[in-house]
């Protein structure tokens, strides 16, 4: 189940099967490459009214600008001319970032139909944010919705998660690699918590993994481990495709089997399969989850009220 998880394999659902989408609305965050690319392209050539790609202004890769999301539009907008596609700045690493974009976007729509929570980085080198907040922490209508977060069999690296208190959330671990696990182990918390709270709505929370993808979600990993760097022209055999590797998120905002099999909370791998991710993860009496919640909720109002100190 592990390595079926991990490496290639074949798959019965493809973003061919991917319904109609006219009238919806997408936020694909981290759109301008890679996985999150290839999940605006398809929702857009399955005529989603607006694939917005919020792309990634990280202060770790500062060669990230806005030509990149420019770049991308243009490129699905070559590929399908009918598509709506806008750009809307949004730094991972800034909780005003985030609020700024969320107030953007509530102002030009009525409505969010899937929100897929793409973008990340993988064991990068220790550093904080401005928010004080450890980067690969950060990572963390009238129909039915789909909040999809990109996770990763990562998560299964965490090691001693503490998410009591900022200090827990930033510890550095012994190596990178525990601390993306920890992060990674994050996105799947919150979302079976944020499950747990719309319980009654139409509203379907799913993590998934996409499996190794040939991504550059790996700068971080060569970083943290220069002694990798000589083997990555392996990657291209060993590793999936973007337009592989984006199956599994798109069924998970897309698929009708999501509602059909009632797919709540859900841990999805390759491709478009439920998954078990580890006791922990499972978190049976969610108490490690609410904790996560409850930092999440101070760690927000903190910029918050640093922001309105600062007008």
């Amino acid at each position: 189940m592990v390595f079926d998880a991990f490496f290639k394999s074949s798959a019965a659902w493809t973003s061919n099967d991917i319904p109609d989408l006219k009238g919806r609305v997408a936020v694909v965050t981290g759109g301008n490459a890679g996985l999150g690319y290839t999940t605006v392209l398809e929702l857009a050539r399955h005529g989603a009214k607006q694939a917005v790609d919020i792309s990634v202004y990280n202060s770790a890769w500062p060669h990230a600008t806005q030509s990149l999301p420019k770049t991308a539009i243009d490129s699905v907008k070559a590929a399908v001319p009918s598509a709506e596609v806008e750009f809307l700045a949004f730094d991972l690493t800034s909780l005003g970032s985030a609020k700024a974009a969320a107030k953007q976007f509530l102002e030009k729509e009525e409505r969010l139909d899937m929100l897929v929570l793409n973008a990340g980085v993988m064991a990068k080198p220790y550093e904080l944010t401005a928010d004080g907040i450890e980067v690969q922490a950060c990572n963390g209508t009238d129909s039915h919705v789909r909040i999809v977060s990109l996770s990763s069999e990562g998560h299964r690296a965490a090691q001693n998660p503490n998410f009591s208190n900022p200090e827990g959330l930033n510890q550095r671990c012994s190596t990178a690699m525990h601390r993306y696990g920890n992060s990674k182990l994050s996105n799947i918390l919150f979302t079976n918590e944020l499950q747990r709270r719309l319980a009654d709505s139409s509203i379907y929370c799913l993590s998934v993994h996409p499996g190794l993808v040939a991504t550059n979600i790996y700068r971080g990993t060569h970083a943290s481990y220069p002694w990798l760097a000589p083997f990555s022209f392996l990657e291209k055999y060993a590793l999936s495709s973007p337009e592989q590797g984006a199956r599994t998120q798109l069924y998970a905002a897309t698929a009708l089997e999501v509602e059909e099999k009632d797919l709540k909370a859900a841990y999805l791998v390759p491709y478009a399969k439920v998954g078990t991710p580890t006791m922990r993860a499972q978190d049976k009496d969610g108490k490690l989850a609410k904790e996560f919640w409850s930092l999440c909720e101070t760690l927000v109002a903190e910029a918050d009220a640093k922001a309105e100190g600062t007008k």
